[in-house]
């Protein structure tokens, strides 16, 4: 067979690929047309607004009172009070205009018109009235209390310019004018095909080897925010022609069409070949950097196509640099641009020379200023999309950046930046225990042991979950809070939790590592830096000592050793599913996914709080119910349990 591999040649810039497509097709409005006011959020305006009146259009009262000459009241003190005669009333929404002359008064509501040639309004509590007279206890000055005709927009002055976003606030001001319809830029119409195989809709069943197709619905929602016109097609298959169909029904409906998908240089990557065909065709396959290189960009006559990747990050980090300000520019909408900063970095990076790489980062705000925790994972992780806080840059000339080195993040303006940050290792408990006490005021972060200490040592983290076994004395979390040097940290011993072989229950039941070993099963690891990871090489170590040979040795004999998932859902997952015999999970795990077990170990899960973070309310709320926990409240908790350490404290 052939290869018809396609390997990424001249890669642009990142600066470098909007200036290629408008070198191609300027990016400028598709249009205007008018539309009904309340229609208009979100539009951009495509001409000025002019007021049609002058507002307020008339002169009115800005308090209840009385409408007076401020010259008939100068010199009026509570000691020296002077009457004046009462000739009428005004409430809000007449429009008959009464005169005053010197010496007499008018009662007016709040909005009511000021009666000509009155100047000034008393409030009515410096006031008294009697049958036709009312007596004033201060005097007014010039204008005091009232807003003159024309005083805040003049007819004939802009109220709006081109170019402007249409807001709630300023549909207010202009309806106030006496605006029914505004001019905006049309809505430029964007066509999103996902593709692939292995897409399936939400709410379909999946097989092992398919996944949910996010992508169309976060570039959905990007392009409702937009205010474009954003439709998804039906999935395609890894099929040219139907690909190819697809595309041709898009661009005849869409002025942007994205494809989602098969972009890259697999033999299976269609859509590049999809857009060969178009005239004038590709015009950038490939950008220098990290997410989101395969980019794909074809022109169609004045239709833009944007192949976009197929893994979340990569796919939102191109939607942010090209897609967004693509759309914007067509709308009418003003440079669009993300907000950045510069942060401290907790932990070292390391970048590929000469690519400019985007990664995922939390934000903390510390007194010394902001640090950045860089999240851990890959493109294809769709959990860091509604972790992060902003992507740290690093451009093609760092290769590397030490912690401590500042470093500049550009925004996520959706991150929703929590009061708790709990980085650490998953556990379910701890999960039910913080939706009780602090629901959505809290981040949790799931990186495994190690990594939640990391977190804690470098001042992001406020709490971290932890269950790593020290072999040499069979002591869990304390003897590696030593290790690290973290100070200024108190652990609180949590809970215990029971840890064993997962295995189908219609195979033969598996009572040990050694088995799994001998009889040739095929096993799922955890991640190093894991508890459990911790728990299985020391399992190992002890096995093979007992048979009298190196523990990588018998690592080596161990099939599937190599082969590793982050957390105990995903060992259930990959058991039950098929694809390997056994793992290392929690019971609980083995009870929801219908496994068997052979108990190996009770952990102990303990939390390592900064110090700190003991300040803020919620982590102390969280803390004390850690503390609280007893027997009933982990009930629906197989395999858990409390005692007599549970809340103890340790300070560092």
């Amino acid at each position: 067979m052939t290869s018809e591999r396609k390997i990424y040649r001249n890669l642009v810039g990142v600066d470098e690929v909007l200036k290629i497509i408008e070198s191609y097709r300027r990016l400028e409005p598709l249009g205007e047309e008018e539309v009904p006011l309340e229609e208009s959020v979100g539009r951009v305006l495509s001409r000025n607004v002019y007021s049609l009146i002058d507002y307020p259009p008339y002169t009115r009262a800005l308090v209840d009172g009385y409408a007076v000459l401020s010259s008939d009241l100068v010199g009026v003190y509570e000691d020296r009070p002077k009457t004046l005669k009462l000739v009428g009333k005004l409430s809000t929404g007449e429009t008959r205009v009464p005169h005053i002359s010197s010496g007499e008064t008018v009662e007016v509501s709040t909005g009511a018109i000021v009666p000509y040639p009155a100047d000034a309004v008393v409030p009515v509590e410096y006031t008294h009235a009697s049958g036709d007279k009312v007596t004033f206890y201060r005097s007014v000055s010039h204008g005091e209390n009232v807003d003159t005709a024309g005083s805040d927009i003049a007819r004939g002055e802009v109220v709006a310019w081109k170019g402007e976003l249409v807001t709630p606030l300023l549909v207010s001001s202009l309806a106030a004018t006496g605006l029914k319809t505004v001019w905006v830029y049309r809505q430029a119409r964007v066509g999103i095909i996902p593709t692939g195989n292995e897409i399936k809709y939400p709410g379909e069943r999946l097989e092992y080897g398919q996944i949910y197709d996010s992508n169309s619905h976060m570039i959905y929602a990007f392009m409702k925010l937009l205010g474009a016109k954003p439709k998804i097609y039906e999935r395609a298959l890894d099929d040219p022609s139907q690909i190819g169909e697809y595309i041709d029904r898009a661009l005849e409906e869409n002025d942007v069409v994205v494809t989602i998908g098969g972009t890259s240089a697999g033999l299976e990557d269609y859509t590049y070949r999809a857009m060969s065909r178009l005239k004038p065709g590709i015009i950038i396959h490939g950008v220098r950097e990290k997410p989101g290189r395969p980019l794909v960009v074809a022109l169609h006559g004045d239709k833009i196509l944007l192949g976009l990747p197929g893994f979340p990050m990569s796919c939102m980090q191109t939607v942010y640099l090209y897609l967004i300000p693509i759309v914007s520019k067509l709308q009418g909408l003003r440079e669009h641009s993300i907000e950045a900063v510069r942060a401290e970095l907790a932990l070292p990076l390391r970048n590929e020379p000469g690519i400019r790489s985007f990664i995922p980062v939390i934000l903390v705000q510390k007194y010394s200023g902001m640090k950045v925790f860089p999240l851990p994972g890959h493109s294809g992780r769709v959990s860091l999309i509604s972790l992060f806080d902003g992507f740290a840059v690093l451009r093609e000339d760092q290769e590397y950046l030490p912690a401590g080195s500042m470093v500049e993040v550009l925004l996520n303006p959706f991150s929703r930046r929590p009061e708790v940050n709990i980085i650490g290792s998953h556990d379910p408990l701890l999960q039910e225990v913080v939706s009780e006490t602090l629901g959505a005021s809290v981040r949790l972060v799931n990186v495994g042991s190690t990594g939640g200490l990391q977190a804690v040592k470098s001042g992001i983290a406020d709490i971290a979950g932890s269950h790593l076994l020290d072999p040499a004395t069979n002591e869990y979390n304390i003897p590696y809070v030593k290790s690290y040097g973290i100070d200024k940290v108190i652990l609180i011993r949590g809970y215990l939790r029971e840890q064993g072989l997962v295995y189908r229950k219609e195979k033969e039941p598996v009572q040990s590592i050694s088995e799994v070993i001998d009889k040739g099963l095929s096993f799922v690891n955890r991640n190093p830096g894991s508890g459990t990871r911790v728990l299985i090489d020391k399992l190992l170590e002890d096995e093979a000592a007992r048979r009298g040979i190196t523990s990588s040795k018998l690592k080596a004999q161990l099939k599937g050793y190599t082969f590793e998932v982050k957390t105990h859902e995903a060992v259930a997952h990959i058991v039950a599913s098929g694809v390997a015999d056994v793992g290392v999970a929690l019971r609980y795990f083995a009870i929801k996914y219908g496994l068997g077990f052979t108990s190996l170990a009770w952990e102990r899960y303990d939390l390592i709080v900064s110090k700190e973070s003991l300040q803020k309310p919620k982590v102390a709320r969280l803390l004390e119910r850690v503390k609280s926990l007893k027997g009933e409240d982990i009930e629906k908790f197989p395999g858990y349990r409390v005692d007599g350490e549970t809340g103890k404290e340790y300070e560092f």
